[in-house]
């Protein structure tokens, strides 16, 4: 299901802060084994919560979620709307500890039902009743897991057409969740929001037939700041790549009050992460080129250091100074790295944005899954090997 919505987009070339001062040569250490995470085909995501690690995911259909310590023993797991097909594929945990699971799940659509007039039209005796169709993955769910308790509350939410969570962030007043729904042209990133009972807000969709956002943050005063693609006019915004990165500012109201657009002629360009520093990992694919965008933004959305570094992939960012992507090619700063497959590379930058540490996933690891800091556990890296996902410190 995942598949028919994304833009597949990798990465594209190294370009380095502008003024950078002459460059420091880095040595680039090796990340420390944590714990084996699960499958690809099983796992959509992955959070810490204290000292546990929370993975959830879908098998054959149906969600779950699951907590783990570092070793790998299980701490506890709990079924995810059991009785519906439902994919989940977005998380996150508030300050308080409470997990919150964002997904669809596949629910019959019920036409309205005709209204009777006292002297129904209806010469030919023809019986009318209520009809119903099937839309895979039709409806936004979102599941809360509290505090000490491993049983979710379910909150479900029906759309006419198939729908995508692929982020969600909570705080004091509720969720706000982002994704992409299928329209009649194609399919358009849309925003939604919950308040702490459950009770959802009215969707609003981005674009029509060729927008997808994939990340979300707000603000203390309702503002939120939605990331992602389009490949169509947004905001008076025109299109000027294939596809183009996307950044839109949207007030309380859920109004669009700003949109920038990150654009490079006859590319596919996509913000994929956004840190709550504006740190952003994005992808850019020109022709045959891949790369990894690693940019910070200012509040105002002007771009203060930017890199490319040839990947492919996602490309993950976390707080104001780390980034995770699959590198393929040598990077200037680093001593000794040169590649021989895509490889998973964690690099810390400064306030400038030069690069003052690497760390390396090992040679049988290809691609990457998720970057996370944790108070309790440090820097988490997750990165795949022959479709399995493990976890990693970076100490």
């Amino acid at each position: 299901m995942k598949k028919l919505f994304l833009i597949v987009i990798a990465s594209l070339v190294v370009s380095l802060p502008a003024n950078a001062a002459p460059l420091k040569q880095i040595s680039v250490k090796s990340l420390t084994p944590l714990t084996t995470i699960g499958s690809v085909a099983e796992v959509s995501g992955v959070l810490i919560r204290g000292s546990e690690i929370v993975i959830f995911g879908s098998r054959d259909e149906k969600s779950y979620v699951r907590a783990i310590d570092q070793t790998g023993k299980e701490l506890w797991s709990s079924e995810l709307g059991p009785e519906l097909n439902s994919i989940a594929t977005a998380g996150t945990v508030d300050v308080s500890g409470n997990i919150w699971i964002a997904g669809s799940v596949s629910e019959t659509v019920v036409a309205p039902t005709p209204v009777e007039t006292l002297n129904p039209i209806n010469p030919d005796g023809v019986s009318v009743s209520t009809s119903g169709k099937d839309i895979e993955f039709n409806t936004v769910a979102v599941w809360k897991i509290p505090v000490g308790i491993s049983t979710p509350e379910t909150f479900l939410n029906q759309q006419e057409s198939a729908v995508l969570v692929n982020s969600i962030i909570a705080d004091s007043s509720g969720t706000s969740l982002v994704g992409v729904i299928a329209t009649e042209k194609g399919n358009a990133g849309f925003l939604m929001n919950t308040d702490t009972a459950g009770a959802f807000s009215d969707l609003v969709r981005i674009g029509s037939q060729a927008t997808q956002l994939n990340s979300v943050l707000k603000g203390r005063d309702g503002v939120k700041t939605l990331f992602g693609s389009s490949g169509e006019v947004l905001g008076g915004k025109k299109l000027l790549g294939i596809t183009d990165g996307i950044i839109m500012a949207l007030n309380s109201k859920n109004e669009v009050t700003k949109v920038v657009r990150s654009s490079e002629s006859k590319a596919n360009r996509s913000w994929n992460t956004a840190s709550s520093t504006y740190l952003l990992g994005g992808n850019v694919i020109k022709g045959s080129t891949t790369q990894s965008a690693v940019t910070k933004f200012s509040k105002t959305f002007a771009p203060l250091w930017t890199y490319r570094f040839n990947s492919t992939g996602s490309t993950f960012t976390a707080g104001s100074t780390r980034a995770l992507i699959a590198s393929t090619s040598t990077i200037q700063t680093l001593r000794g790295w040169v590649p021989k497959t895509a490889r998973p590379l964690l690099l810390t930058f400064d306030a400038k944005g030069l690069i003052t540490d690497a760390y390396s996933g090992p040679s049988k690891s290809t691609e990457v899954f998720g970057l996370i800091e944790s108070k309790a556990l440090g820097v988490v890296v997750l990165a795949i090997s022959e479709q399995t996902i493990s976890a990693f410190l970076a100490n």
